[in-house]
Order: structure tokens, then C-alpha cells, then sequence
């Protein structure tokens, strides 16, 4: 992470502002906020003359509301993308002039020193446009930002990634929403437990100081604050502390010092769920029923993932036939109030991701599974924490590989590698492939690893339909791959490799996103693409690509003696066909190892998950093995669980896996690397 920036420092950072005009509802000056707490921010890159500025968040982090604030500081208009559907290359000069107008807002904007404008739900911009429309609406905003610090976005990490990677020069601004710290902590839940307690007495302050220490564990530093300092989990403890302060305390008591966050929170769940159980007491005595049988925590998962997951509503096996009707009729207040839900959409992403992690077998539109792991990393922890093991279809993957990306943070890495076994020529049948394995892994610099290992059952034989994100994935298939991107925009990486017989790509375009060299990172310095295709057969698209990618951040290998059509012959390699000659596997080895060693995410060293490596090249299984462990013994790397270290004796010898301009390569450190090659040859042949 970078140095900490408070709310006043960006304030300071940022024009002087005073940009007023006539609003709509979806480009105004926002009001402030009473109850706002000001967040702390970390600097990911910075520049003496920014042009431009990024604030990035996972989900539920408060980034909205910090947007929201800061126009009402500054006195400047809020563009929500999320409640305009105008997102292209005339929607930014359109908004200007309607708030300011005149024929020249977009000047006004651009030449005034002090004038500046906020965007917020670039996410939701993004998922909903076409490639060539966001390609075309952010060249509109690089445009606004070429000579004025005009503009300042907000959005998830991912996407602010891409806008970063394009953004030309070295003049941008890049911070991102941290965790709450203690003093936030406590501010916050102070805030939500409202009237219901008095803040000042010591036994509201023991409980509420018992259930964060229960929260953290005995996991020292950020791993522990990022998780106890999310605004949901805060939000669930609020909640939690309007009951009996006594017996929350002692309740929590037992779990201080255990290693079981993610636990603790289910059993906060678990308790507000019982809470909830006792407001029926009076009911079920009405209707002559056992207050312990009715609207159980269990009842209660069911009601909520009914009405807000569209699953079976509960059977009420334990009610008597004859009281079923009326106890449905009268139970039905309680559930519209629930504090897990507002109106018809969740309260909050805990609840969200709780009730999915706990029904997540029963939810029969599975489709639904997708908003709640968009929405927070939590399903995919909830899920984590219980099982290690999944079989999952199609649409409950893509629900665990979003809400892995959800979780992502620049103090974090995650991987998704899944195979089905590996393709072959071109002429062979598709198989009758029906299932793929694979793990899905969040790896914090601490050193803590959550992991699923999933088996995922297709919907059709010899055929891959990926449902979610098309980022952080090694796929390897033996017969077609297909997407369907809901938007029309399929957009792949930063970090995806495919390698398939044939891939399929529908809608009406195609984005690359660029992995960007944050913070002095030097992993744009070593070769390595962003987004790699590997096809026994074909590519099967006939959708515009958007933007242009760098040729060496894009490639679509096939094997020799072929030819792809436009716009992809620029991006097309030779497949590099499986060889006989072990050396020259061993040296592929090598250069693959190279390629995917990563600074990004975690401490120490340069490193690579495990999982991936494997996944990218031919060396598998035992062999795989055998050649970790003769790099070990050589003292080429060192493991950390999922992580494959380079050594530090060895960081002065890394090379580009890849031919590029200017980067050294496997030829300019031969006489270093060939007895590791020997090795490798050697342990491949044991």
C-alpha cells in the first residue's frame, strides 16, 4: 500500500472547484452528508500536475458517498453514470451544456483553473455500453483532461486500471478508500447504533470493543484492519450492539484471539437472526405454535432468499396444515421489515452474501447468484470458510470468480485456473467433455490464503460458457469456449489466458484491459501480455475490437501455416507446438516463469501462483512437481504456499520471457539460466 491521504488532503489536491450550473438527476451538485466519515485514502501513484484523478474501492467502501461529499465540498457537479444511460463519445459535451447553459460548456469546463467535474459509477457505465461506445466516451475524457485538471473518477480498481494504463503520460493522480481505521471503526457503529444505546457507558463500550477484537483475531495488521474496517462488517456489529450489551459481550468473549473472522461475522449474522426470531414470540403464542419452531434463523435465510433470490419459499413442514395459511399471512410484516433487506433489495452486502453462501445449492435462477458477488468478496469468504471443496454449475462459478474479483485490493492477489484437459488438432471432435477443475484463490501479503477447489459441471458436452469475469483466468479446454457478455461488450483481463480448441465471442465488441505498472512496478518490463489466446482451431468473432491494444499486451496464438482475418492478424503468434526435445521444453518452462512473476499483490519477492504456472505451459502433475522442487534445491525459488517466490539471489537474472525491444532476454542470460535448464531436463526425466 502507499502513504495514508486523509479526506482533507485530497480536498487540498484537487481544483478549487465553485463549477455551479443547472442539475438533473443524474449530473448535480450533491448536498452534504451529516453522518459522512471521512475516509482515509492510500496513494497508489502520484504526479506534481495531475490532469487527472482516480479514487478507486471494492464494493460497499463508501466510494459514492466520499463522491458525493466532496461535490458538496467543492461546490461542483456529480455525473452518475449509473442513472444516465448517455454514456458515448457526445455525452460529456451534451451534460456540459445542459448544466451550464451554453454551446460551450466543454470549454468553460476545460479552461477555467478551478472548474472540475465528478464521475461516479463507472462500473455500471461500463458493464452496460458496448466497447466501442466506452472507448470512444473515455477518449472524450482523456480529451477534457489534456491541458486542465478537470476531471476526477470514481470507480472499481478494475476499471480505473484500464482508464490508468491508456491515460497518456505520467500525470495522474491514483488514490485509493481504505479500510476504516480503529478511531473510524467506532465512529461509524457509534453512528448507526443510533438512539438505541448510550455511546458513554463502559458496558456499551466493552461490548462493542469484546465483538471487534472477536472480528480481527489474533492476525496482526492490515490483513485483519481491511476486514474488521469494511463499512458492511461495521455496519452488521451496529446492528448487533442495539440488543442486550451484556450478553453480546459474553457471548464474544471466547472467540478474542481466534483466527476465525469470517466465523465470528456468521455468528453475529446468526445472532441478529435469532434477535429477529424473538419479535415473533407473541405471534406464534397467538396461533397456538412453539415460539423455538417459528420464523427460526433457518426460516428466515429461506423468506429472504425467496423474495430477493427467487428460491423455493420455505415449506413450513414443522406447522401444523391447519395454521399454515395464517401464520404465511402474519409472518409476512416481519420479513418485509427484516433488517437484512430495504424494500426489495438488500440492506447490505453481508446479508446479501450470507444468505447466498448458506442457500447457495437452492438458488434456482442461478443467474441471481451473479449482482451478490459483484457486489463484495464476501460470498466467495463465506463460502471459503466452510468449504474446501464445490461442485458447481456454470452460473454458481461465475458468481464465486466475481466475487473473488470483488475482493481484490492493491494488497491482495487472486487467481482463477480451471482445465478441462488439453486441446488438440484442430480436425478432432469436440469430445464429450461435461466437467473442469480448477481452484479459485485470494492470497493476501500477509500471508493468509483463502482457496476453493471447484468442480464445475457444464451445461453441454465439449463446451465452456463463461457466464463471469474474464479477468485473473487461466482457462485451458479441449473443445470450444464461448461468451456471451448480457452488455454486448466482452472484455477481457487484465490477466486472462485461454487456451482452447476454438473460442466464441458474441455481442458487438471486444475490449483489452491493460495491466498498468503501479507504483514503480517493473511488470511491464518483462514481456508479459495481458490477455493470451491459444486456439488448436479458431477464432470465431466477428465483433468490432475497441481501442487499439498494444500488440505486445494482446495475442492470439495458432498453429503454423494459418491465417486470422482483421482486426486480429496484427495480434497473431505462431503456436508454439508441444516438442520432443525435453531441453526446449525446459527453456519454454523458464520463459513462462519469467513472464508470469508478479510484484503486485503481495510481500517479498517476485512470485507466481502455483496453480497458474501450471496451467500455462506443458509441464503438469508430478513432472510439474519434480520441477518445482529441483528449482528449489538450486536456489532459483522458494514457496509460500500457493505463491512460487524468485529468489532474491536470482531477481538480478530475471529476464523478459518474451522477445521485446529493449528487455533482456533469455539469450542475454544463457550462460546463467542453462544449468537451471539442465535441472529442469533432468527432473522432467526422472
Amino acid at each position: 500500500m502507499g502513504i495514508a491521504l486523509s479526506f482533507d488532503d485530497l480536498l487540498e489536491r484537487l481544483p478549487e472547484g465553485n463549477f455551479t450550473g443547472h442539475g438533473s438527476r443524474a449530473f448535480r451538485i450533491s448536498q452534504p452528508h451529516e453522518t459522512f466519515i471521512p475516509p482515509n485514502l492510500d496513494i497508489l501513484d502520484s504526479s506534481p500536475a495531475p490532469l487527472i484523478t482516480l479514487i478507486s474501492a471494492r464494493g460497499a467502501t463508501g466510494k459514492s458517498r466520499l463522491a458525493e461529499q466532496v461535490s458538496a465540498v467543492k461546490q461542483v457537479p456529480l455525473w452518475l453514470l449509473d442513472q444516465d444511460m448517455a454514456v458515448s463519445g457526445d455525452a460529456l459535451r451534451a451534460r456540459l451544456c445542459d448544466y451550464t447553459t451554453a454551446t460551450d460548456g466543454l470549454h468553460r469546463l476545460t479552461e477555467s483553473p478551478t472548474s472540475f467535474i465528478l464521475i461516479d459509477a463507472l462500473d455500471e457505465a461500463r458493464m452496460r455500453v458496448s466497447g466501442a461506445s466506452w472507448y470512444e466516451y473515455i477518449q472524450t475524457l482523456f480529451a477534457a483532461s489534456e491541458k486542465r485538471h478537470s476531471l476526477v473518477l470514481f470507480g472499481r480498481e478494475r476499471v480505473l486500471e484500464d482508464v490508468w494504463a491508456n491515460f497518456p503520460g505520467n500525470s495522474a493522480n491514483w488514490f485509493e478508500i481504505s479500510h476504516f481505521d480503529a478511531d473510524q471503526r467506532a465512529t461509524y457503529i457509534d453512528l448507526y447504533v443510533g438512539e438505541a444505546q448510550s455511546k458513554e457507558s463502559d458496558t456499551y463500550i466493552e461490548a462493542r470493543d469484546t465483538v471487534l477484537k472477536a472480528l480481527s483475531g489474533a492476525v496482526e495488521g492490515n490483513q485483519a484492519d481491511s476486514f474488521i474496517g469494511y463499512a458492511p462488517v461495521l455496519y452488521a456489529v451496529a446492528l448487533l450492539l442495539e440488543g442486550n450489551l451484556l450478553k453480546i459481550r459474553n457471548s464474544f468473549l471466547p472467540e478474542v484471539g481466534n483466527e476465525r473472522r469470517i466465523t465470528v461475522l456468521g455468528d453475529i449474522i446468526e445472532q441478529l437472526l435469532k434477535r429477529e426470531q424473538e419479535k415473533t414470540r407473541k405471534l406464534a403464542q397467538q396461533l397456538g405454535l412453539a415460539p423455538s419452531r417459528a420464523y427460526t434463523p433457518g426460516e428466515q435465510i429461506d423468506w429472504l432468499a425467496h423474495h430477493l433470490l427467487n428460491s423455493k419459499a420455505p415449506d413450513l413442514s414443522w406447522c401444523p396444515d391447519p395454521l399454515k395459511a395464517e401464520y404465511r399471512n402474519k409472518i409476512r410484516e416481519f420479513i418485509d421489515d427484516h433488517p437484512f433487506r430495504s424494500e426489495n433489495r438488500w440492506a447490505n452486502p453481508v446479508f446479501s452474501a450470507y444468505v447466498a453462501a448458506e442457500r447457495f445449492d437452492r438458488i434456482e435462477i442461478r443467474e441471481d447468484l451473479q449482482p451478490v458477488g459483484l457486489a463484495t468478496g464476501l460470498l466467495f469468504e463465506f463460502i471459503s470458510a466452510k468449504e474446501d471443496e464445490l461442485v458447481v454449475d456454470e452460473w454458481q462459478f461465475a458468481a464465486l470468480h466475481a466475487s473473488l474479483m470483488a475482493s481484490e485490493r492493491h494488497n491482495v492477489e487472486v487467481s482463477v485456473s480451471i482445465s478441462g484437459g488439453e486441446p488438440s488438432a484442430a480436425s478432432d471432435p469436440l469430445g464429450d467433455t461435461l466437467h473442469m477443475e480448477g481452484e479459485l484463490t485470494l492470497w493476501e501479503n500477509s500471508g493468509s490464503r483463502n482457496s476453493i477447489r471447484v468442480d464445475v459441471v457444464l451445461d453441454k458436452e465439449g463446451t465452456v460458457d463463461l457466464k463471469g469475469p474474464l479477468a485473473s483466468l487461466s482457462l485451458t479446454f479441449p473443445g470450444l469456449v464461448t461468451v456471451n457478455p448480457s452488455s454486448g461488450s466482452a472484455n477481457f483481463g487484465p490477466d486472462c489466458f485461454i487456451r482452447c480448441r476454438d473460442l466464441r465471442v458474441s455481442g458487438d465488441s471486444v475490449q483489452v484491459s491493460l495491466r498498468p505498472n503501479v507504483m514503480g512496478s517493473d511488470d511491464l518490463q518483462d514481456g508479459s501480455t495481458s490477455v493470451t489466446f491459444e486456439l488448436t482451431g479458431g477464432l470465431l468473432c466477428n465483433a468490432q475490437l475497441a481501442g487499439n491494444p498494444p500488440v505486445d499486451s494482446f495475442e492470439v496464438s495458432i498453429p503454423p501455416g494459418r491465417q486470422i482475418g482483421y482486426p486480429w492478424y496484427p495480434y497473431q503468434k505462431t503456436m508454439e507446438l508441444p516438442s520432443a526435445e525435453p531441453n526446449e521444453r525446459a527453456i519454454r518452462f523458464v520463459k513462462m516463469l519469467m513472464n508470469l512473476l508478479r510484484n503486485h499483490g503481495h510481500k517479498g519477492t517476485p512470485a507466481v501462483f502455483d496453480k497458474k504456472l501450471e496451467g500455462r505451459q506443458s509441464i503438469k502433475g508430478g513432472e510439474f512437481k519434480r520441477v518445482i522442487s529441483a528449482l528449489q534445491k538450486a536456489g532459483v525459488v522458494s514457496l509460500d504456499g500457493p505463491m512460487i517466490h524468485l529468489t532474491s539471489e536470482w531477481v538480478p537474472h530475471r529476464f523478459s520471457g518474451k522477445k521485446r525491444e529493449g528487455a533482456t532476454t533469455f539469450e542475454d542470460k544463457r550462460d546463467v539460466w542453462m544449468p537451471i535448464v539442465d535441472a529442469v531436463t533432468e527432473a522432467m526425466g526422472r
